[in-house]
C-alpha cells in the first residue's frame, strides 16, 4: 500500500495557472489592427487638441488695421429697357491689414461694399470691389483711381441723388476654426450721387 501511495503521489499532476496569469498564450496580445486603431485615435485626439489650442489662442489677438477709402469719380446712368440705374465708380484704396494676420490665418478675402437706403429697402449693400490677401507681407493694399470690379446697380431708381457709404470688410479664412467676418466702420467714406444721368 505504501508503494502504491508513493506511485500515485509521484505521478504528474495537472498544472493550474497562477492567479492573474493569462488563460492562453495569446490572451494578453493585441492584434495588428487593434494596435493600429489605438495609435490612430490617439494621434487624432492629439491633433484635435492642438487644433483647438491654435484656434482658441487667436481670440486674444488684437488687430489694429488702417483703412482709408475715397471716391475719385462717379458716373450714373439709366439702363434703358431694364428699368434700373447703374453707377460706375473710381476708388482710391489705402489699407494696411497686416495686423489682422496671426498664426491661424490662412488668407483674407477683402471686399468693399456701397451701402445706401431707399424707400423700398432700408438696407442696400452692393459689393463693388474685392481682393484676396494670402500673406502678411502682401496685406498692404494701395490703389489709386481704380475702377470698381462690379457695378453699383439698383433694381429700380434709387441711386440718383442718393447718399452712398463705402465700407471695407474682410473674411478671415483660418487654418483651423471658424470663418469670421469683420466690417471696418471706423473710417467709412460717404458721398452723394448726381441728380442727373451722365
Amino acid at each position: 500500500r505504501a508503494r502504491q501511495h508513493r506511485a500515485r503521489s509521484g505521478g504528474a499532476s495537472p498544472r493550474h495557472p497562477a492567479p492573474g496569469a493569462p488563460a492562453g498564450p495569446n490572451a494578453a496580445m493585441h492584434t495588428f489592427w487593434q494596435r493600429v486603431n489605438a495609435i490612430f485615435f490617439y494621434a487624432l485626439s492629439v491633433l484635435g487638441f492642438l487644433a483647438l489650442l491654435c484656434a482658441g489662442t487667436t481670440y486674444f489677438h488684437t488687430a489694429t488695421p488702417e483703412v482709408d477709402l475715397r471716391l475719385d469719380r462717379a458716373t450714373l446712368r439709366k439702363i434703358v429697357g431694364a428699368g434700373h440705374e447703374q453707377a460706375q465708380l473710381r476708388l482710391t484704396i489705402d489699407a494696411n491689414l497686416s495686423t489682422v494676420f496671426n498664426w491661424n490665418v490662412k488668407q483674407l478675402f477683402v471686399y468693399v461694399t456701397a451701402e445706401y437706403e431707399t424707400r423700398g429697402n432700408p438696407v442696400n449693400q452692393v459689393v463693388v470691389w474685392d481682393h484676396i490677401i494670402t500673406s502678411q507681407a502682401g496685406a498692404a493694399v494701395r490703389a489709386e483711381a481704380i475702377a470698381n470690379k462690379y457695378a453699383l446697380t439698383d433694381q429700380a431708381t434709387g441711386l440718383r441723388g442718393n447718399t452712398v457709404t463705402l465700407v471695407m470688410h474682410w473674411n478671415i479664412i483660418p487654418i483651423t476654426g471658424l470663418l469670421t467676418t469683420t466690417s471696418f466702420r471706423s473710417s467709412p467714406h460717404t458721398f452723394t450721387l448726381d441728380d442727373a444721368y451722365s
